[in-house]
């Protein structure tokens, strides 16, 4: 309610001609965005052209009669006409503001005849994102619901993610750092500049699979479900139900890739489709090969020190600023990370200053699709400026994030049986220095 009365004074001000410059572009991104906001207008304009016509009536009458006693009753109607029009010239231009009205919303449909054929909706976000829609028009105000002519979707940080589900009913998903524009004038196109996305894909028509372009490859998918993710010089595709064609970019070879198969798609190697590898219930980070995964600084191993990953700052469009360093876990060519009950995450690293610190995992169901993140928050008092820290996170400890706590009825309470996409800390508000040596899952607890 406070949401419509609010852009309804701003259309009455737009009316009255007391718009700021960047007020104006409002009105119409509202117009454009909001059904409801352009019935609202012309529920303005028919309401300006009826009290016009009731005025203008009135008026005529008035003139008629004033006639009848300026000139004795001689040309009562030629007069009535001509006092009736000086007299609308000279009040609020009600039939004014209804052509502005029709004008305005015109504008809006010929500048962008398409932007109202909504090819997708949101049906699923959390974290800060970003639509760039036509004409460059850029908007962080999603949320579930909020149906999407085309344009690019952006995660702004790496606990990012949203699902868009196209009018058949086709889903995808993408998670963390990743960026994907996506149109369908009568085949589905997405474009997977960066980052990771599942589908769950409808059968498509004959001759137009929906296709998926990356840096190093082009994918035909005619109704499957998957995951893709893409990086700058080669692009992973794990397929979990159906069929997908994939064309290497770099000499235009293609392989079909049947269920529970995947292949990765990039100039330096074979590709070739092998069966996806057996789930297992332990990982360590290997921060000693190199930062490949992991999103912070990453600092070499060198005599006397561990190679090690700092937190770094990522500031989100309400201005909260999270420090951060993450691990890709079950990606690229490795096999699934499965949480069991019993299991736990050690981890070694050191801070800066003192700061409470958020410990948490990203995780998928087997298929690929979203199945939230859990996080535990361990005290300041844990962690001494200066000083070396080791802990131990049973997984128990781990709850549902809050910020997604309007999905709760749709999501699993728990992490347990799930496969690990990332494993992540951050500090909040300020930078307290925080790095991570090593982190590992062990599958249970100690005998």
């Amino acid at each position: 309610m406070k949401e419509a009365e609010s852009y309804q004074k701003l259309l009455l001000r737009y009316l009255d001609g007391n718009l700021l410059p960047e007020e104006e572009a409002q009105v119409s991104a509202l117009l454009r965005q909001k059904p409801e906001a352009r019935a609202f207008l012309r529920d303005v304009a028919e309401h300006a052209v009826t009290v016009a016509d009731v005025e203008r009536v009135e008026e005529r009458r008035r003139g008629a009669m004033q006639a009848r006693r300026d000139w004795g009753g001689d040309r009562p109607e030629t007069t009535g006409v001509i006092a009736g029009a000086r007299t609308d010239s000279a009040r609020w231009p009600w039939v004014v503001a209804a052509a502005a009205v029709v004008a305005l919303i015109a504008s809006v449909y010929y500048q962008s005849p398409s932007v109202e054929r909504h090819i997708a909706k949101i049906t699923g976000l959390s974290g800060p994102l970003q639509w760039t829609g036509d004409g460059g028009r850029v908007s962080h105000d999603l949320n579930v619901g909020t149906g999407l002519p085309g344009g690019t979707l952006e995660g702004m940080v790496p606990g990012s993610w949203f699902k868009l589900e196209f009018n058949d009913g086709s889903t995808v998903t993408i998670s963390g750092n990743s960026t994907l524009t996506f149109s369908d004038h009568g085949q589905k196109k997405l474009y997977l500049k960066e980052g990771s996305v599942s589908g769950n894909v409808k059968p498509q028509a004959a001759g137009k699979p929906m296709v998926i372009y990356t840096r190093s490859a082009i994918l035909e998918v005619l109704g499957t479900r998957f995951e893709v993710e893409a990086g700058l010089s080669a692009t992973m595709l794990n397929v979990s139900e159906g069929k997908v064609r994939v064309k290497r970019l770099s000499d235009g070879s293609t392989v079909d890739v049947s269920a529970q198969h995947r292949v990765i798609a990039a100039a330096d190697r074979e590709m070739l489709p092998v069966r996806v590898p057996d789930s297992v219930n332990q990982w360590i980070s290997q921060l000693h090969l190199g930062p490949d995964g992991a999103q912070g600084k990453w600092s070499p191993k060198t005599n006397g020190r561990d190679a090690k990953l700092r937190a770094i700052p990522y500031t989100t469009p309400q201005g909260t600023t999270i420090y951060t360093a993450t691990f890709g876990v079950s990606r690229g060519d490795k096999p699934p990370v499965i949480l069991q009950p019993a299991s736990r995450f050690r981890v070694r690293g050191q801070i800066a200053s003192t700061h409470k610190v958020y410990f948490g995992v990203t995780v998928r169901h087997a298929g690929g699709e979203f199945a939230g993140r859990f996080q535990t928050i361990r005290p300041a008092v844990e962690f001494p400026s200066g000083q070396a820290f080791e802990v131990m996170l049973p997984l128990h400890d781990f709850q549902l994030d809050p910020s997604l706590n309007k999905m709760k009825d749709s999501l699993p309470q728990a992490p347990f049986d799930l496969v690990v996409e990332s494993f992540w800390c951050h500090t909040l508000g300020e930078q307290a220095g925080l790095e991570i040596i090593e982190a590992e899952l062990i599958p249970t607890e100690p005998r």
